[in-house]
This record gives C-alpha cells, structure tokens and sequence, in this order.
C-alpha cells in the first residue's frame, strides 16, 4: 500500500512539471495624444514605461495616433486602457465614456504666441492678413490662441489664416521655415523645446487663461484598485525620482498631483467647440 502511494505522488509530481507555464503578468497600455511628433513622444515617455514594467512587474505599452482626430475618436471608443490626453478630450472622456480622471500637471498651460525672434513682427496688430500656424485645430491651445486673437481684434479665418501643423514642434518650425509668420503653442512645449529653436522664436502674446496641460485617465473598465495602485506608481516616479524629475522637466512641467473630484469641469467651455470640430472633420 505504502508503495503505491509514493507511486501516485510520483506520478503527480512529473505531471506538474510538464504542466503548462504560469501565464505572463497582463500588459498594460498607456496611450499619449499626439500633440509631439511620434518619435520624440515615445522617447520623452520611455523613462516611465520602463519605471512603471519595473515597479508594477508587468510589460508597458506606449500607443499614440497619426492625429488628434483619431487619437479621440479611439479613446470615445474605449479602445484604450490608460490616456494621457489634452484636458478638453479628457473631460469629454470622462463626461460620455467614463473614463477616471487620474492626474495632471501641477501648473496649468497656457496658450504663446511665437513669432521669428529677428523678424518683421512686431505685435498682434502685424498679423492682419498672416498665417498662424497651430497644433492642429482640436488641440485646446488653438481655442486658446483663437481666444487671445479675437481679443486683440482678429478674427481667425478672417482677418487672420489659421495654418494646421499637426503638432507644437512643427508649428514651431514652421516660423523658421516662412510657412507661417506666427505659431500659437503651449508655454509647456516651448520650455521643453530645443534650445537653439527657442533662441529664434519669442513671444508676443500669453493666453489669459489656462487649462490642465494633459490629463491621466484610466478606462471605466480597469478596476479600481488597479487605477489606484498605478496612480500611486506614476506619483512616486515623478514626484520622488531623479529620473522622474529629468521626465517632467522633458515635457515642461515641474510636479503631477491628483486630480480633485470634478476638476475637469474647468474646462467645460471647451468641449462644445471639441465636438463641434470632430464632427466638421467627419467624412
């Protein structure tokens, strides 16, 4: 009897060896809105997807979009599971997706003006009749700047063209290249900006107000002790990390912090004009 025992736990014992293996730890994917070209995005964000595979021990992912038109219409869509989009889209996100509000800079963005440090403009009152060049014309800093013309009396697709570049950086270079004699950017971009393009813009003009420069979002269906815990891990990384320093100082913001119940609602005002372009854009 004895020996059939230590048999069967024998047998036991090389089954479980040939068992199948222990499934992978789940993924996770955070998703940037494209407000920098693709390559310097998933550069200037590298250092937190290897924090976070390191401290959360599961593989990161990095998505962003060809444009900002897609990039919400896939997050309206839930298509991904962590966000970090511009604050208009996020609050349209939380108010018809559900999706969580996580983080956000500590310091608001507002919206420059930039022209040619040597060149013929002078003021706003030079534009009359120019090319502004913009991000694209869903980013919140191009309702900014539109707010900052109209009140110095141009009136954009009127008095003045508004030139789409398809990100800050390329608005940026678009000055210096003559295809726009303006460029309307987040103060956050032009600080996080090469320094050699920051030595031939300046500004003319700051937006009176500002938003949130991007928010982290989580999907209604992460759960919500996960949401927590890798907010506490974004938190940590940034706040309390050499390495988290040098990130945010790569993207022009000094500190992140939670954000409060209902914060978003700051920027209400602009998520009527957000839909209203979506559905001009719509084919």
């Amino acid at each position: 009897m004895i020996r059939k025992v230590v048999l069967a736990c024998l047998m036991l014992a090389a089954l479980a060896s040939h068992a199948a293996p222990a499934p992978p730890p789940q993924g996770m994917e955070l998703a940037i809105v494209p407000y920098l070209p693709a390559r310097i995005l998933l550069e200037r964000y590298k250092p937190l997807r290897v924090y976070l595979e390191r401290s959360l021990r599961r593989p990161v992912t990095l998505f962003t979009a060809p444009d900002y038109q897609t990039f919400i219409a896939r997050t309206q869509r839930r298509e991904y599971t962590f966000v970090v989009t511009v604050a208009h889209a996020a609050r349209l996100a939380e108010l018809e997706a559900g999706y969580v509000p996580m983080l956000r800079p500590a310091m608001d963005t507002h919206a420059i003006l930039l022209v040619a440090r040597d060149g013929p403009i002078r003021s706003i009152a030079d534009l009359r009749g120019r090319r502004v060049a913009v991000p694209d014309n869903l980013a919140i800093v191009t309702q900014l700047g539109a707010e900052v013309l109209r009140s110095h009396g141009l009136k954009p697709g009127e008095d003045v063209t508004l030139y789409t570049a398809t990100t800050h950086s390329t608005a940026m270079h678009a000055v210096l290249a003559g295809e726009a004699e303006a460029a309307v950017v987040s103060d956050r971009a032009f600080i996080a900006a090469a320094s050699d393009l920051k030595q031939e813009l300046r500004a003319i003009a700051t937006s009176a107000s500002g938003v949130p420069g991007v928010v982290y979002l989580a999907s209604p269906a992460v759960p919500g002790a996960l949401v927590a815990e890798i907010t506490q891990a974004i938190l940590g990384f940034a706040n309390e990390t050499a390495d988290g320093r040098k990130f945010l100082e790569s993207l022009g913001y000094d500190a992140l912090r939670a954000l409060k119940p209902d914060e978003l609602a700051v920027v209400d005002g602009h998520v009527a004009p957000l839909k209203a372009e979506l559905r001009r854009k719509q084919p």
